[in-house]
């Protein structure tokens, strides 16, 4: 089962496309889809989906969003109630508990790890130390592999430890050492009071979620007599193994683009991997994988490698995962290494296109398995070979009574040198499932509880804030004026323009406290950021309760940002032109309040002061066009 935030995450990453033609008739038109729009009366194609951006738009009424916002508006549906919906038609069970708030704990856990990689960061780019670059160099990394995957060196000298010391609230120092203890990054001494540093001279990877924030450590032992030779994060309330993939962060949009993945075992096989360009390699933690990543997996592409290690563990992980890929009705294929034994050893030896030419003429994992099950020399016995087939059954079962399963039964019997006919096979096959499920029906699990990590802590940690959040007070104008929506769309479009001075002048200008507020947002993350990942932050905005409009201009935002940067003269043309039509949108409206006064006025003297006010607005006007 899945939390609802997984849920939410599985659902982005599944092509928005096969979402939206759940409940609508799309067509592929180009590199999108279109359609016409169901809301409002459309006579020809105006709504276009992108996978690519991961939204809809129609560019007839604006209505757009991502494919939660989709399922909302058409079924009229609630947000947690459309996550349910759109997890029911891709295969999702969602566990029925609550979004839990903030958790100080867990907040802290991100802090610290983030820390940390910095500081291992900085030692291994500023120190420079001998045997980190010693390192590099015998595993043949550039300086893009290292950048790109954050490649850090720990010292001996508890570096984290004084960081950490260093903090000068006293409940928050104590705080931040307790919760790495608990996450396992440092570990309190035997010897009197005190901590030290748990990864003391290696080398060090760090292990991201999903959105890039650092959960954990794998480290690499460079002195001779240091064990283990690798030393990783342990299970904890910040990381979790099975429902984790080294660098999938880093291979998600190449997973989209190329739409295949090559599943690796361990953090060096897949850094060689994309350094030889193979960047849609992800890596297994250990040999576990969770049914929530590999359906996440599966929404993304039905082209999966198994390229694992092929030692017996290795071979007995890719089992166990290709059985899983099984029962969602996909078939990965096996990557052979031999006669090396991980895919590092092998692009060392061989090279990108060797294993470009074994990707190209690779077989199902299947296949391979159904060919180890049968003997050399295959047995004469009748007896026997049924045996075999009936092991071999037992590989193909997850496929269920599906026409592949079917076909591989009989290639199977064919294989052993069996004399019955087709039909018979299958009609075995089909026997075999009917056996092996009430055998199954008959058996009680017990289904291991995972450990509950605390969720209630007292107080919450302080946080900087550049900005206090926008309230709306009660007599706030809902309604989006042009010339807000128009600013809003093209600073979410070109977000490089929030850095802008004039963008605060703006801001006051703007009576709307949405706008104001995600112009606030945009400004206090904006450096912050990943110029890759925008987009990613712009959909989640579309997960929070904006109005209606507001929606539909985030989703224009997306669809038509791009990267490429404004120069600074149009930049400062275009927040010109915004303040000097907000500025005359405000007077106006100032100007029709007046007026409508006016006209309730009870005696001249109040009408004849409300008049002047009305002149000053006007020539307020006048100056604002001239100057322009």
């Amino acid at each position: 089962m899945a939390s609802i935030d997984e849920t939410i995450e599985i659902i982005r990453e599944t092509p928005i496309s096969s979402i939206v033609s759940f409940y609508h008739s799309i067509r592929k038109k180009g590199a999108n889809f279109e359609g016409l729009c169901p809301f409002h009366g459309d006579t020809k194609p105006s709504l276009v989906v992108s996978d690519q951006k991961r939204i809809y738009k129609c560019f007839a009424c604006g209505a757009g969003g991502d494919a939660i916002k989709f399922v909302m508006e058409r079924n009229g549906l609630q947000f947690i109630d459309a996550v349910k919906e759109i997890a029911d038609k891709i295969g999702i069970q969602v566990e029925e508990t609550k979004k839990k708030a903030s958790d100080p704990k867990f907040d802290m856990a991100i802090r610290v790890l983030k820390a940390a990689n910095k500081l291992y960061r900085k030692v291994a780019s500023e120190r420079n130390p001998e045997l980190y670059q010693e390192f590099l160099k015998n595993r043949k990394l550039n300086e893009d592999s290292v950048n790109d995957f954050e490649i850090g060196y720990a010292t001996k000298n508890n570096m984290l430890v004084s960081y950490l010391n260093s903090i000068a609230k006293k409940e928050d120092r104590e705080f931040a050492l307790k919760v790495a203890v608990d996450i396992g990054i440092i570990r309190p001494s035997k010897h009197g009071g005190g901590y030290y540093d748990f990864y003391r001279d290696r080398v060090m990877f760090p292990i991201a979620d999903q959105q890039g924030n650092v959960r954990g450590f794998s480290s690499r032992a460079v002195l001779p007599d240091q064990k283990p030779k690798y030393l990783n994060s342990g299970e904890s309330y910040i990381f979790d193994k099975a429902n984790t993939l080294y660098g999938f962060h880093l291979a998600k949009p190449h997973i989209r683009k190329q739409e295949m993945v090559l599943i690796a075992e361990g953090n060096m096989d897949v850094v060689a991997l994309h350094q030889y360009g193979f960047n849609y390699s992800v890596g297994t933690m250990g040999t576990a994988l969770s049914e929530n990543m590999a359906k996440m997996l599966t929404n993304m592409t039905k082209s999966i490698y198994l390229g694992m290690d092929s030692d017996p563990a290795g071979i007995s992980a890719m089992t166990r995962i290709n059985e899983m890929f099984m029962v969602m009705g996909v078939l990965p294929k096996f990557i052979d290494y031999s006669p090396a034994k991980d895919p590092d050893d092998f692009l060392k030896e061989f090279g990108r296109i060797e294993l470009l030419n074994r990707m190209e003429t690779s077989a199902p994992f299947l296949d391979y398995i159904i060919e180890k099950a049968i003997p050399v020399p295959i047995p004469e016995t009748v007896d026997r070979k049924l045996e075999i087939l009936n092991e071999i059954f037992e590989f193909i079962a997850p496929l269920k009574d599906g026409l592949m399963a079917k076909e591989k039964a009989v290639e199977a019997s064919k294989a052993l040198g069996l004399k019955s006919s087709n039909e018979d096979i299958i009609e075995a096959y089909k026997e075999f499932l009917e056996g092996r499920k009430q055998k199954f029906s008959n058996k009680k699990f017990d289904k291991r509880a995972k450990p509950v990590p605390e969720q209630q802590f007292s107080r919450q940690l302080p946080e900087e804030k550049v900005f206090s959040e926008p309230v709306p007070p009660s007599d706030a104008p809902q309604e989006l004026t042009k010339a807000e929506k128009v600013f809003l769309e093209r600073i979410l479009t070109h977000p490089e323009c929030v850095q802008n001075e004039q963008i605060l002048e703006i801001l006051d200008l703007i009576d709307h406290f949405e706008v104001k507020g995600l112009i606030q947002w945009l400004k206090k993350i904006y450096l912050e950021i990943d110029e890759n990942d925008y987009e990613i932050l712009l959909q989640k905005k579309l997960e929070e309760n904006f109005s209606r409009p507001v929606s539909d201009v985030i989703a224009s935002a997306i669809f038509n940002h791009n990267k490429l940067k404004l120069e600074t003269k149009i930049v400062e043309k275009l927040l010109k032109d915004f303040k000097t039509r907000a500025q005359v949108e405000k007077l106006r409206k100032k100007k029709r309040e007046l007026t409508n006064l006016q006209r309730q006025c009870s005696t001249e003297e109040e009408s004849f002061e409300l008049l002047n006010k009305i002149l000053e607005v006007e020539k307020q006007l006048r100056d604002i066009k001239y100057k322009s």
